[in-house]
């Protein structure tokens, strides 16, 4: 490593792995029911739902296009805008040769536009869904100790593929909320930073927030209050769900996700945002390792945390002495 000693580097190692688990395990245990309606989970899953990751599950799209971007992080994360953007349009590119897992038409949609030759300040389409917000959570790593380049980034790499103010908001909200877990705050104190960070973008967006953290903390059950606050197909209700399972389970990985996945919804990308924010404030000592064990593929997990590291230690270097 370039900077940071030895119980640094351990412990935002344990963080980084936290995040990246906590996401994968969290969209692969949502995928086997995420068109399914709470009923019909139930009906095949039990009362309670879905709650163990069986042998060999694997992720969606979701933690796919998550490691899209931090391939483009670790090409060009210290390079200027124009520059960094051109590495995520390439790596958006190369990820339509890789096996369809379930993306969105917008993601696929802009990631044609890109390779047709299209700019990617012109690449994105006006959609309010949520497949930005699903990958832009590694920013809040990679640029945790920059937070101007963490939302310019988070922004900008948004609207290569959604242009709509509610993915907008939504992407700087995800990511920032990793920033923020990191740095260890109580997802109880995350609120005030997330209105700030996103204030003025989407009036939707704002009031979808507000809505998770008045219902999170009311008297209402957990599947009643997720069904009052949307289905997260939209990038505003995606985050607010995720966000009131987090609330409701601050300290409890596991229970949270359970909460997430079990919706008549996006089963998938709920967990999955919600899982990221926990696994990088808790670590991955959060992750259930049954989990882990269970996860498909787990070994490109664990490639990409020694690079990542790598250059989270640069950047930080770098931030230090400029």
């Amino acid at each position: 490593m370039r900077a940071g000693n030895l119980g640094d580097i351990l412990y935002i190692g344990k963080k980084l792995r936290g995040y990246l688990f906590g996401t994968a395990c969290a969209d692969a245990l949502g995928r086997p029911v995420e068109h399914l309606t709470l009923e019909q989970i139930k009906n095949k899953y039990g009362e309670k739902g879905i709650l163990e990751l069986p042998p060999n599950s694997p992720w969606t799209d979701d933690t796919q296009l998550m490691l899209v971007l931090a391939r483009a992080l670790l090409r060009g994360a210290e390079l200027k805008f124009p520059e960094l953007m051109d590495k995520i349009a390439e790596e958006l590119v190369l990820w339509l040769d890789e096996p369809d897992l379930g993306a969105g038409a917008t993601t696929r949609g802009a990631a044609l536009n890109l390779k047709d030759g299209i700019h990617w300040s012109n690449s994105g389409l006006n959609s309010k869904t949520c497949g930005s917000l699903m990958r832009v959570g590694i920013l809040g790593f990679i640029f945790r100790n920059d937070p101007e380049k963490l939302i310019k980034a988070a922004s900008i790499s948004g609207r290569i593929t959604h242009t709509h103010p509610v993915s907008e908001a939504a992407s700087l909200a995800g990511a920032y909320a990793v920033k923020l877990a990191l740095d260890e705050v109580e997802p109880r104190e995350m609120f005030e930073p997330l209105l700030e960070v996103t204030q003025g973008i989407s009036q939707e967006f704002t009031q979808a927030l507000k809505s998770s953290y008045k219902t999170a903390y009311s008297d209402i059950g957990d599947e009643e209050g997720l069904k009052k606050l949307g289905q997260g197909w939209y990038a505003d209700e995606t985050f607010a769900l995720a966000y009131f399972c987090i609330l409701r389970y601050p300290n409890d990985y596991k229970k949270a996700v359970q909460t997430a996945v079990n919706i008549t919804g996006d089963s998938d990308s709920v967990a999955s945002v919600a899982g990221g924010i926990l696994g990088a404030r808790m670590g991955i000592d959060a992750v259930p390792a049954l989990w882990i064990e269970a996860l498909k593929e787990k070994e490109k997990l664990e490639e990409m945390v020694g690079l990542l590291l790598e250059k989270y230690f640069q950047l930080s270097g770098s931030k230090l002495r400029s």
